[in-house]
């Protein structure tokens, strides 16, 4: 009987930066007889018959508490199974921190999935407690281990394909998905739009703004000095973004180092990817479309626009569907948990 344990951030299919969590628990499901899952907020979730949520809680100093106790008991009820066990640290580096080496005792495996350019020292002195570790890839995981395999990311794809054939809409602007900040570098894609004589593409930011506005301002300057229409529409909901996504031509990304998973989910739903970051080129499939564009070197922002506006319909259409299709095939979460069992030898 295979026993898998979760430990992750959010199980809530109402979050808007976490729900796809959901999506890993539903595939894994498939493979366990029994999948226990500690997260530190719960909130709504529909689940298999054979997969139990456990809320840890976190905020006050009496609620962190009661979460260190009952991260305790996770370990603690774990010893009678060890032999049948799989710890899964799913973007949780301090439990991997605080429990690895309790389960490292136990010679129970435990793997983790990272997915972040960003170093923290939780993520540095863990990585030694995982017998494997799984990121999408090569820039989205900043320390090098013998341990780390690049296996694509996990997205539900199925959705995304669905928006893609029943969308009905004339696709003509642009998205940014996720987060509004500096670190997207949102204002290299209204320089490139800038730089097109007759388009009228309107590039359109989904998701939240920081609390500082500052740049959100400083974005809203220059779109008016560059006569390019930039709309803010705020975050919607996960179930949302696929039919979102397939009202866009192209989807464009900035974050350097890491593949935003939002833009993935683009290229799943027949939105060209505009971005300078060869990694988020390579696992949406991008890099493709350009090979068959007869582009051997991917043209600059400004030119990655005026060449595919001028395409023709027909040609969009067909690039569109091969991209869409590669980029489902690369990260769909059964392909993903599949690859994970493969390597963990449990298939």
């Amino acid at each position: 009987m295979k026993k898998l344990i979760v430990y992750n951030l959010e199980t809530n299919l109402d979050s808007p930066v976490l729900a796809a969590t959901h999506d890993w628990l539903v595939s894994f499901a498939d493979h366990f007889d029994e999948v226990t899952v500690y997260s530190t907020h719960v909130g709504r979730h529909n689940l298999p018959h054979n997969v139990k949520v456990v809320e840890l809680g976190g905020g006050s100093a009496t609620k962190r508490l009661i979460a260190i106790g009952r991260l305790s008991r996770s370990f603690l009820v774990s010893i009678p199974k060890r032999k049948q066990l799989l710890v899964f640290h799913h973007m949780s580096t301090r439990t991997l921190l605080i429990l690895g080496p309790l389960y490292r005792l136990l010679q129970v495996k435990q793997i983790l999935w990272y997915s972040h350019s960003k170093k923290s020292m939780s993520l540095r002195f863990s990585l030694g407690y995982a017998n494997k570790i799984f990121t999408s890839t090569q820039g989205a995981f900043p320390f090098n281990s013998r341990n780390l395999k690049y296996i694509g990311h996990g997205i539900q794809t199925q959705r995304f394909r669905e928006a893609y054939r029943n969308s009905k809409v004339v696709r003509r602007d642009a998205i940014a998905l996720g987060r509004v900040a500096k670190i997207k570098k949102i204002e290299e894609a209204i320089h490139a739009i800038a730089q097109l004589e007759f388009s009228k593409i309107r590039l359109i930011c989904v998701g939240n703004q920081d609390a500082d506005l500052s740049y959100t301002t400083d974005l809203t300057k220059m779109s008016q000095e560059s006569k390019v229409e930039i709309l803010f529409k705020g975050a919607i909901n996960y179930s949302q973004i696929p039919s979102e996504l397939a009202n866009y031509e192209y989807v464009y990304t900035g974050t350097p180092g890491s593949v935003d998973k939002a833009v993935i989910e683009g290229a799943c739903a027949g939105c060209f990817v505009i971005t300078s970051e060869e990694s988020a080129l390579q696992i949406t499939g991008m890099a493709k479309i350009w090979v068959q564009l007869g582009h051997k070197d991917i043209p600059d922002l400004a030119n990655q626009f005026k060449i595919l506006s001028n395409l023709g319909e027909e040609e969009k259409e067909r690039l569109r569907l091969r991209l869409s299709e590669y980029a489902c095939s690369a990260n769909d979460i059964s392909q993903t948990t599949k690859t994970i069992m493969q390597e963990l030898d449990l298939l």
